[in-house]
């Protein structure tokens, strides 16, 4: 079950990601638990799982980087299988219940709706992260072919990020989550590249790391409160700072015997397909349940669907996964 070349926290994390996912889009988070509202919890979820995703997206990109024998073309092509044939299925279901005009669906199939919403095209939810995450691949596919060392990559990584910040600016391209998002990829990349960095930051204490992650929930909850938005840089400070000290701490938790349990390996390998076929399940599953309340729908999808969407979603990846390998196309 465990992939070749993952180490158990960064399963563990991306498995804890998707179990988040599902927690938050489900709404269960919006009911009152013990008689007391967690909605506010719903930021700090969100950020974390997303921030997750992104931090570990960075850190295998270059992974995957670094072994890739093949050049540019073939670590493109690699991503392309791995990404595209699940997401057109899942953008199908989703426009059967979403309204798109032509022109942005053909935004959507080439998978760049990062690039022209809100502006220019409407937004569609979850999808955008799939997005993101090819224009990040294909952003530091280029830098990292063209820059060799890491303080070029560093400088050129700053230099792209404001280009596209003014280029936002002025012709509103790109969404703002683009700009929140960057420094954690950026982040995953350069925690990959850097074994000494990484080993001082998981030798720091635990009450050190819980020390971090308070700081960074109080950084988190002042630019909320202040109601700042994307693309503010406090903002941006501000999120970035709740992710990264939260993954470290959640790593080390990882880095435990807790983090070689097998249910991390079933959900990292449903993550992706999870992802993307949560909600066209449940809104199917609303159309069939129409005589069932909200709030007892809430707790169907929170529970017994997501359980059988995590399964469901398991099974689909390893039989694309056999699919890719029978064809000789596996990366």
């Amino acid at each position: 079950m465990k992939k070749q070349g993952w180490l158990a926290e960064f399963e563990a994390l991306r498995g804890l990601s998707i179990v988040l996912l599902l927690i938050l889009h489900s709404g269960i988070l919006s009911l009152p638990f013990f008689g007391y509202s967690i909605a506010e919890s719903s930021p700090y979820v969100k950020e974390l799982l997303l921030g997750s995703f992104f931090f570990l997206a960075g850190y295998f990109f270059d992974m995957s980087w670094q072994k890739n024998k093949g050049g540019i073309l073939s670590f493109f092509q690699s991503r392309f299988l791995r990404i595209f044939p699940p997401y057109w299925i899942s953008l199908w279901l989703f426009t059967l219940s979403y309204f798109l005009r032509k022109r942005d669906l053909f935004v959507y199939i080439l998978n760049l709706q990062i690039i022209f919403s809100p502006v220019y095209v409407k937004q569609l939810l979850t999808l955008w992260y799939i997005s993101l995450l090819v224009v990040f691949y294909l952003v530091f596919g280029i830098l990292v072919w063209k820059l060799r060392t890491n303080t070029q990559l560093a400088l050129g990584s700053a230099i792209s990020c404001l280009a596209l910040y003014f280029l936002h600016r002025a012709t509103g391209l790109f969404d703002p989550r683009f700009f929140v998002y960057f420094f954690i990829f950026v982040s995953g990349i350069f925690f990959f590249r850097f074994e000494t960095i990484r080993t001082y930051l998981f030798s720091i204490s635990f009450l050190s790391k819980s020390v971090l992650a308070a700081f960074g929930v109080a950084s988190l909850w002042v630019v909320l409160a202040a109601e700042f938005k994307a693309p503010n840089i406090l903002y941006i400070l501000g999120v970035d700072l709740f992710i990264l000290t939260w993954v470290l701490l959640w790593l080390s938790i990882f880095r435990t015997p807790i983090g070689n349990w097998k249910l991390w390996g079933f959900l990292s390998t449903a993550s992706y397909i999870a992802y993307l076929l949560h909600r066209p399940i449940w809104e199917g599953a609303r159309f069939y349940m129409q005589q069932v309340s909200w709030h007892d729908m809430i707790i169907f999808r929170a529970t017994l669907a997501s359980v059988i969407i995590l399964i469901l979603s398991y099974y689909l990846q390893l039989g694309y996964d056999r699919l890719l390998s029978s064809l000789n196309l596996k990366p």
